[in-house]
């Protein structure tokens, strides 16, 4: 992970590239996949995952046969617009209308459901809607901001970032780990 320098995509993007440059090589083409998550040329799909935003870039690199997802957010008001697009209706059911909700929460569900997103790229035709990361069971973790499990196995663990930001990393969960 490193600081971004500038403001704007254009600062985010130039500091993205840096750092994949300086993990695998000068030259290292950053792409993207067929459902648009960010990935590394030559890399296997899922074992390298990039974000940037919250005022940081962010490479995860996974050992061959495992995967990742990542992604920065500020917590910003724009969440609340886009949040109601992205539920499921059982966590619809679970939480408050967006306009009631603590930002910190939205962020936490949208950098959840991204990194989810991200690690499973075999699901390119998803959407944030489809994934399903809040359980009620869970709503505690979740205000705490503690590691929670998705309906789908994956589990998203979350690190405040300097200022608002907040980045959250999915991995997958073993049969003995965890609930799918």
């Amino acid at each position: 992970m490193t600081s971004i320098a500038g403001r704007g995509r254009g600062a985010e993007r130039e500091a993205t590239q840096r750092l994949v440059e300086a993990m695998f090589g000068s030259g290292t083409v950053l792409g993207h996949t067929a459902c648009g998550a960010p990935k590394v040329e030559g890399c296997g799909d899922g074992r390298v995952s990039v974000s940037h935003g919250a005022g940081c870039a962010v490479v995860a690199l996974c050992g061959h046969g495992m995967r990742v997802g990542v992604d920065a957010e500020s917590a910003r008001e724009q969440l609340r617009r886009v949040t109601g697009r992205i539920l499921t209706a059982a966590e619809r059911k679970v939480l408050p209308l967006p306009e009631q909700c603590d930002i910190r929460m939205l962020q936490r569900i949208w950098t959840a459901k991204e990194a989810v997103y991200k690690l499973t790229p075999e699901n390119g035709r998803m959407t944030l809607g489809e994934i399903d990361v809040l359980r009620a069971e869970d709503l505690d973790a979740w205000r705490r901001g503690d590691s929670i499990v998705s309906r789908g196995g994956a589990r998203v663990s979350f690190v405040e970032l300097e200022g608002d930001g907040l980045l959250a990393v999915a991995t997958m969960v073993s049969s003995r780990e965890g609930r799918g």
